[in-house]
């Protein structure tokens, strides 16, 4: 079988939960005999070649690692026709490009909460982002003839977005073996702490839709009851700067430990250092911080959302406040009974078991031989491998985005005027190749 891999960005040194996603995939399926294609936008890379990478070019957008383009390359448009299955992985820079070029059934598997993106990075009420979202999601997860979403809870809550595409869920995986047995496990000591220290750890992405803020002010007040309490942060981003000196201000900087990027095959090194996982973000669907956390023996407290609520067992595997008000509580709870910790973490190393990769390809190999065998893409009102002329729709969209983000009374340049003027003209020309 010839599977395309399609995400809007690739970098395999990234610590990005999608990209991390198509590499296993990549592996595992290769391993099974099967040919597996990378298709990703941005500047083409001496590797790529060996590595089955075929890269389009795009406009890059901000610092965030993704790219923009209203098209693939001729290279791309051709390999992407002759592949078997394509499974996307974003929702804006994948499905309908994939949808454009290709010939075959369509997977794409929701890695995010865009309506909490959409408020995070545009200056968006939430309100706002939501009707976004519900305009979008559903548009864009039409051009897909199944979608996997990585938690039940994930589903419904599409659902109520308006998703109307065929759904399964299909949990995230991950290789369990770097977590259980970590090569060269850190103990605490790599953080100039003590074995008396009860030591937190937070890995991923510096940025403010992580919820960080919030995670150092709750920190701050548990270190009020239990004054041996420490955190550290695996990664880096750009709200480091910001969260340095929020540390200082709430006088907690000497219990902070900014760590920077670890290489993806030491974070079950840097784990095994750690009493406890912690995360106050809600804007995954189905974190595998969380999961390798689980495998590394560390109680998770994270707040409910959707994934978390079918991954954590409050007071098995970790507490999951209703809020990140709550985060204190889970601090202190942890911390103040270790042994209880430790119970709670071999729970949740037990539990982790589920969420092996090998399972999750297992079972998304079998939704690929299933729209082989009934192939959905040739029973749609508008087949695959053509460019949809709704240019008017996608301008209106695009006009509005624009007075919402950027309001005509007040002048002030809130997102990048100039792009959006762009993707207005260009969603008004043809895009046939």
């Amino acid at each position: 079988m010839r599977v395309g891999m399609v995400s809007a960005t690739y970098d395999p040194s990234v610590v990005n939960g999608a990209v991390r996603m198509v590499t296993l995939y990549k592996r595992h399926l290769e391993a099974l005999g099967h040919e597996v294609i990378i298709f990703a936008l941005g500047d083409a890379q001496l590797e790529d070649r060996a590595a089955g990478i075929v890269r389009s070019p795009g406009i890059r957008l901000g610092d965030y690692g993704y790219f923009f383009s209203m098209g693939y390359s001729r290279e791309a448009q051709q390999l992407l026709s002759q592949m078997d299955v394509v499974h996307c992985h974003h929702l804006f820079m994948s499905v309908e490009l994939a949808h454009r070029y290709a010939r075959c059934p369509i997977v794409y598997t929701n890695h995010t909460r865009y309506d909490l993106y959409t408020g995070a990075y545009m200056p968006l009420p939430q309100p706002a982002a939501d009707a976004i979202m519900r305009q979008l999601w559903p548009e864009f997860t039409d051009f897909a003839d199944a979608v996997i979403a990585p938690s039940e809870s994930v589903r419904q809550l599409m659902i109520e977005f308006g998703v109307r595409a065929p759904t399964v869920v299909i949990e995230n995986g991950i290789e369990l073996e770097p977590f259980l047995h970590p090569h060269r496990p850190r103990g605490k000591a790599a953080f100039g702490l003590n074995d008396a220290d009860f030591l937190f750890m937070y890995a991923g992405r510096l940025s403010s839709e992580k919820n960080l803020t919030n995670l150092l002010e709750q920190f701050a007040v548990a270190c009020q009851v239990l004054p041996n309490l420490h955190l550290a942060l695996l990664g880096k981003g750009p709200q480091e700067t910001e969260l340095r000196q929020r540390a200082a201000d709430l006088a907690i900087d000497d219990c902070v430990h900014f760590a920077g990027i670890v290489p993806f095959d030491e974070v079950g090194d840097w784990l095994a250092a750690a009493d406890a996982f912690v995360t106050a973000s809600t804007s995954e669907v189905h974190p595998l911080t969380v999961i390798e956390a689980m495998a590394a023996g560390k109680p998770v407290a994270a707040v409910v959302s959707p994934g978390i609520v079918d991954t954590i067992v409050p007071g098995i595997t970790g507490y999951t406040p209703s809020s990140p008000d709550g985060l204190d509580a889970a601090f202190v709870a942890l911390a103040a009974n270790p042994e209880r910790a430790r119970q709670m973490g071999a729970a949740a190393r037990e539990a982790s078991q589920r969420f092996d990769i090998r399972r999750t390809v297992a079972r998304t190999v079998e939704l690929y031989e299933e729209l082989l065998t009934t192939r959905p893409d040739l029973a749609r009102v508008h087949e695959h491998g053509r460019w949809l002329r709704r240019t008017e729709k996608w301008a209106e969209m695009l006009d509005q985005l624009a007075q919402l983000a950027w309001p005509a009374d007040d002048g002030t340049e809130t997102v990048p005027r100039r792009w959006l003027q762009s993707a207005i003209t260009s969603s008004r020309r043809s895009h046939d190749e």
